[in-house]
């Protein structure tokens, strides 16, 4: 197992978690991104081994890219797609943000699977993770199963009032949500202080089963830093995010059911604040504590897939990133 910090920018840090390689490469936000206001997150990993240029295992590869772009038209965001012939068949898929429109999807896919032959020419496997949709292709069976490696995990350290219980609250009822959404998908938002709101946004990939979306996000929401203001974490199957300001549009979304409101009567402040604390802090515990309870139901028999290593780098935001350097180990 192999843990690589990335540097990023202040206050940001990213972890990838993998067991075979990591490509390295650093890249400028390109012109695409830049006019259409694209995903500025573009993270692309290597799996499995090379194979040889001008191979039929390549003409494959092209083949599979090919036919997701093609799909990526009226798919309602999510395909897969094969090709070849066993022991070298090519397995591929590419799953889009629910809340976004069919355009926006498509343009995605189609720039991420030509992106993935220009970042990983010669490689059996490879995933490349932008903010609307992930493209993901490999020599080795990835439908309808749990893949969290590799993973990667992105912190943000900026300052802030720490409310672990509500983040894991918030990801218990967005986790539960998506896992019933035939899309797998689901985002929510409360108040995290008087004046902030915390965001999140939770997805599977459209193959898994309800038991897997929630095992996998499960681990996702593990993974995550609930100790700072905003984090990310991205495996194959499942992504999950938390952050203090609205990353997404909230449009077409299986969205969490607004925060009961506080009733209020004539019996002085102190009596209100009595009603705010039941009406807001504890349904939020409640969630915590099933979340705790569930997740460890679920995979209490399954084996620890990953570890986690602290290191410190420097950024601003999340969604601004100019530039990532991906260390390979062969």
């Amino acid at each position: 197992m192999n843990i690589v910090g990335i540097l990023v920018k202040q206050n940001v840090f990213i972890e990838v978690v993998h067991d075979l390689c990591v490509f390295a490469f650093s890249f400028k936000l390109s012109v695409y991104f830049h006019q259409r206001n694209r995903s500025k997150l573009p993270l692309s990993l290597l799996l499995r081994q090379n194979f040889t240029r001008n191979s039929t295992f390549q003409s494959d590869v092209n083949l599979v890219l090919s036919s997701l772009a093609s799909n990526s038209n009226g798919s309602d965001g999510f395909s897969n797609a094969t090709a070849g012939q066993d022991p070298n068949r090519v397995y591929g898929l590419f799953q889009c943000r629910s809340n976004l429109n069919t355009s926006t999807c498509q343009d995605c896919v189609v720039f991420a699977s030509t992106d993935a032959v220009q970042r990983c020419p010669i490689q059996k496997g490879a995933i490349i993770w932008y903010d609307e949709c992930l493209v993901h292709y490999s020599d080795t069976y990835i439908f309808s199963t749990i893949t969290e490696n590799p993973s990667i995990r992105l912190v943000n350290t900026n300052n802030g009032t720490q409310q672990t219980f509500l983040v894991w609250g918030l990801m218990y009822e967005a986790t539960t949500l998506a896992a019933k959404s035939p899309k797998r998908f689901a985002t929510g938002k409360k108040n995290y202080t008087t004046s902030e709101t915390m965001y999140t946004l939770v997805q599977c990939t459209r193959d898994l089963s309800s038991d897997d979306c929630f095992r996998c996000l499960g681990q996702a929401t593990a993974n995550l830093s609930k100790e700072m203001i905003g984090g990310r974490t991205l495996f194959p199957s499942c992504y999950c995010m938390f952050e203090l300001y609205p990353f997404y549009n909230d449009i077409s979304t299986e969205s969490l059911p607004p925060a009961p409101v506080a009733v209020t009567r004539p019996t002085g402040k102190r009596g209100i604040s009595s009603l705010i604390i039941i009406a807001i802090v504890a349904p939020i515990t409640v969630s915590a504590v099933l979340f705790v309870v569930g997740y460890c139901f679920l995979t209490r028999r399954a084996k620890k897939k990953y570890s986690s290593v602290l290191e410190e780098i420097a950024g601003n935001d999340i969604t601004t990133v100019d530039s990532l350097q991906f260390d390979c180990k062969f």
